[in-house]
């Protein structure tokens, strides 16, 4: 397509004649590059939408979840029904105004909401109110309303606020461990709780001159206090308990079966005593050993030593017996009488075992007795 040129304009008067002809002059200069501009879109092997992309626009939803300005697509009002509203829908926002009649929130308040799930009367979603409560919801086919429930549940609230809000223990669940002062917690005075303490910052522990690791448990009502405490390092534990206005009824310690064994100790024969030898070679060494409540043990047969105040032996540091003991002893018949003999033995203070004298030769003397021993 050319652009044709019309003819200029001649007049007698050229001051009008130029003015004309300068405006076709432009109008021609545009009509020019439109034409520019056709041919070379004309000429575009490139098409501005592909078929594809046509196909893909056609086919997009166009179902609004929202209004065009992004709030909400439902308005509920005060005498309208959220289950109507929205049961034939799909996924939606809403608002329902205060007083609408299945509206879960206070009398006062909006909901706002959206169903995420919605076909064939069948719908599930979330709601908040303006008082900060938060709901799910949903309904189905066969239902003519909306089933609410708050989130959290008032069971679950409850079960909350029913909680116990003191702390027994860290937020990790560790003991609270106390303050590193010398002497600087009265155990009798925690209050309820698991803590956990080096002897050393302890008083009115079970022990003294212990700086051992110890684990402590007190559970307690008005002034009355159960307290129990297990040194780490051996596991041994005691317990006590804090009775009416603040008495304290003193530690006991728990025994178990390990404390059943004996640590048997063989003190050292004198005074020409010594060990009893039998044809059979059975061990009658004398043997001493403290049980766990404080029983002292011992056993053995010796032969051949000095009667009198002069001891056999001596019992080990604290093994001593609270007062003085006497103990009678098998001996042996040997050249005596027919039938068992005995000797008397005698128990100092001071842990010294003599035997005092016999019925018979000093061939055979056993020493078998338990006594409790002085505290």
């Amino acid at each position: 397509m050319d652009i044709k040129s019309p003819k200029v304009f001649e007049t007698s008067d050229k001051a009008h004649a130029d003015l004309f002809n300068e405006m076709v002059k432009v109008l021609i200069e545009n009509d020019t590059g439109l034409l520019d501009q056709l041919i070379s879109h004309i000429g575009d092997t490139k098409p501005h939408a592909s078929e594809s992309e046509k196909k893909k626009w056609n086919e997009s939803q166009i179902y609004k979840i929202t209004a065009d300005d992004g709030k909400y697509l439902i308005s509920v009002p005060a005498d309208g029904s959220i289950f109507d509203a929205i049961k034939d829908k799909g996924t939606c926002t809403f608002i329902a105004s205060p007083g609408v009649e299945d509206s879960p929130a206070p009398s006062n308040a909006y909901l706002r909401g959206i169903q995420t799930v919605g076909q064939n009367n069948i719908g599930t979603g979330f709601a908040v109110d303006t008082s900060g409560n938060a709901y799910y919801f949903y309904y189905n086919s066969t239902h003519i309303s909306i089933t609410w429930t708050q989130l959290p549940t008032a069971a679950e609230k409850d079960k909350w606020n029913s909680g116990q809000l003191y702390k027994l223990t860290q937020d990790s669940g560790d003991r609270k461990p106390l303050p590193t002062v010398l002497d600087g917690t009265d155990i009798l005075s925690l209050p309820p709780g698991r803590y956990s303490a080096a002897g050393q910052y302890l008083t009115n522990k079970p022990t003294t001159n212990d700086s051992s690791f110890f684990n402590i448990d007190v559970e307690g009502i008005d002034t009355r206090k159960d307290i129990r405490l297990c040194r780490s390092f051996d596991n041994l534990y005691w317990f006590g308990t804090v009775h009416t206005g603040g008495e304290f009824k003193g530690w006991k310690r728990m025994i178990t079966d390990s404390d059943a064994k004996l640590n048997w100790k063989f003190p050292t024969i004198r005074n020409g005593w010594k060990t009893y030898k039998s044809e059979v070679n059975n061990d009658y060494r004398v043997r001493v050993a403290k049980d766990a409540l404080g029983i002292v043990h011992v056993t053995g047969a010796i032969a051949g030593g000095t009667l009198g105040e002069v001891p056999a032996f001596t019992l080990p540091e604290g093994c001593e017996p609270p007062f003085p003991l006497y103990n009678v002893g098998i001996a042996s018949s040997t050249g005596g009488f027919k039938g068992p003999q005995f000797s008397r033995q005698y128990i100092a203070t001071d842990g010294r075992f003599c035997i005092q004298d016999t019925t018979s030769n000093k061939d055979f003397i056993v020493v078998n007795c338990m006594f409790k021993a002085k505290e």
